[in-house]
């Protein structure tokens, strides 16, 4: 009995080192273990935030090895730090004059403070929900300023559809709300409703075709006004002309008798002789047969020559 006591106690005593060295394992493994599960990485295009039981507690934004307390006092949540393109669903708007338009604008973004953006979305999806709202919003009451015709039409120029302004409120409301910087705000389509798109073609048609006929009408009162102003430069010229040329045959025909008279002058009886010749070549051609009496013609052309 006391043999079967002792042993038993004995064999008591001896269990409670077992437990003891399972726990010093425990207890060994982890300290091994722990350097390890305290390393993490940052990629370059990566912003991350350390949070110590769900609360942001650090922020990184410089790629390369991390070293943080092991999950789960310290968790890592990494946001793309790149800039991102948010394109907002087609919108119906009203003009000033109550005219309506379907604008689809886009957005680029980018996370700028990710401890704010975490604690306010979280997640790109919800902070994309609210950009789209907070544009819309925006964008409408920017084209509720303005007229129909200076957002559609021929004649636009180079004015913005958006004013200036508005990609800067744009960013300060989304840094103040988000977290995150807006680049730009952009309108990608501007277009009209399809139940109104016809009815608006049309009048637009109209307008265009009224414009081109008030241009066409000025251009043909312009080229009557250029014609009749060349039919006269022509007429001047002509007349201009006409002056100058019986100038200068009156010119010619007075030397022509000074010339005349200073022959006639030197030898009557030459003269008269070649008039008479330059006379009949002038009358006569080639196929004109003149029959006359030898004596005469000798008579007639000499004219009494001695």
């Amino acid at each position: 009995m006391s043999d079967s006591t002792l042993t038993g106690s004995s064999e008591g005593a001896e269990r409670p080192p077992g437990p003891r060295r399972g726990a010093l394992g425990l207890l060994l493994a982890a300290a091994l273990g722990l350097p390890f599960a305290s390393l993490s990485t940052v990629d370059a295009t990566e912003v991350a935030v350390i949070t110590a039981f769900g609360r942001p507690v650090r922020t990184v934004d410089t790629p390369g090895l991390l070293l943080r307390a092991p999950w789960p006092l310290h968790e890592v949540i990494r946001y793309d730090r790149r800039a991102q393109l948010l394109p907002v669903p087609p919108t119906e708007m009203l003009t000033r004059d109550k005219k309506n338009l379907v604008v689809e604008p886009y957005v680029v973004w980018r996370v700028a403070d990710p401890a704010r953006f975490l604690e306010t979305t979280g997640t790109a999806e919800r902070a994309q929900g609210w950009l789209s709202d907070l544009v819309v919003s925006r964008v409408a009451a920017a084209l509720g300023q303005r007229e129909f015709q200076e957002l559609v039409g021929v004649d636009l120029g180079a004015s913005p559809l958006l004013p200036e302004g508005l990609g800067r409120e744009v960013d300060e409301a989304a840094r103040a709300r988000l977290g995150v910087e807006v680049l730009e705000v952009r309108l990608r389509h501007v277009g009209l409703p399809a139940q109104n798109e016809q009815s608006i073609y049309a009048r637009m048609r109209a307008e265009r075709s009224r414009i081109a006929n008030q241009y066409r009408s000025e251009g043909k009162e312009r080229a009557a006004a250029i014609h009749a102003d060349a039919d006269r430069q022509a007429a001047e010229l002509l007349a201009r002309a006409d002056e100058d040329a019986g100038a200068v045959r009156a010119t010619a025909e007075a030397e022509a008798e000074a010339l005349y008279r200073a022959a006639f002058a030197r030898d009557p009886q030459l003269f008269l002789l070649l008039r008479r010749l330059e006379a009949a070549e002038r009358i006569l051609d080639e196929d004109t047969v003149v029959v006359v009496h030898s004596e005469d013609l000798v008579g007639e052309l000499l004219g009494g020559l001695p």
